[in-house]
């Protein structure tokens, strides 16, 4: 049942997020009492602390939520793509300007309310103590660019997340050396980010 699952799906989420990386040890506590249906769309947010080199782009975070049930509640599918936005003021989040920056992933306005009612149909879902339906909740990266040359040595990056309201951002993951995880190849196939 999606309830006893919803949970653990969180943590999934935040995995994939962090790649191979790993998982904050507060994190886990923190992932482990969330209840990801009850999540809200407009403050849902990951916080990305990057080097000044490399960016994210709209579209580049993937969130990924499906309720898998039969007739007659029916499945739910929704794949939203996160706005990037610059974190500048990011509660909870700092970033040493001379060679990082803060940027965050959140739900567009245009698809908050879509969100929305398929938690909402899950939540539903769960208050029937039904047993039959598999969910799961991802958050993934799918690409960047590059803003500048990258500088020789590790490329450091850290992860946080927000989920309620009035909160600062918690720490998803421990550093995380961009360079290692992902390989020099792949830092250097990343396209040049186009001005806006």
């Amino acid at each position: 049942m999606f309830k006893q699952i919803s949970h653990g799906c969180m943590l999934v989420a935040a995995l994939a997020v962090a790649g191979c990386a790993s998982v904050a040890p507060s994190a886990l506590f923190k992932l482990a009492a969330l209840d990801p249906l009850s999540a809200d769309p407009e403050v849902l947010a990951i916080a990305a602390v990057i080097p000044a080199a490399l960016k994210l782009r709209t579209g580049n975070v993937v969130l990924d939520f499906s309720l898998q049930v039969s007739a007659p509640a029916g499945s739910v599918h929704e794949v939203v793509p996160l706005e990037i936005v610059d974190g500048g003021k990011t509660p909870g989040v700092v970033a040493s300007p001379s060679f990082e920056h803060i940027q965050q992933a959140r739900v567009a306005a245009k698809d908050v309310d879509r969100l929305a009612a398929g938690l909402a149909k899950a939540r539903a879902y769960r208050e029937t103590g039904r047993r039959d339906g598999k969910g799961s909740i991802s958050v993934t990266i799918k690409g960047g660019c590059r803003a500048g040359a990258t500088r020789d040595g590790s490329l450091t990056a850290a992860i946080y997340m927000r989920v309620k309201p009035g909160e600062k951002f918690f720490p998803l993951t421990t550093a995380i050396n961009l360079r290692e995880l992902l390989g020099n190849d792949a830092i250097a196939r990343l396209p040049a980010c186009q001005n806006s």
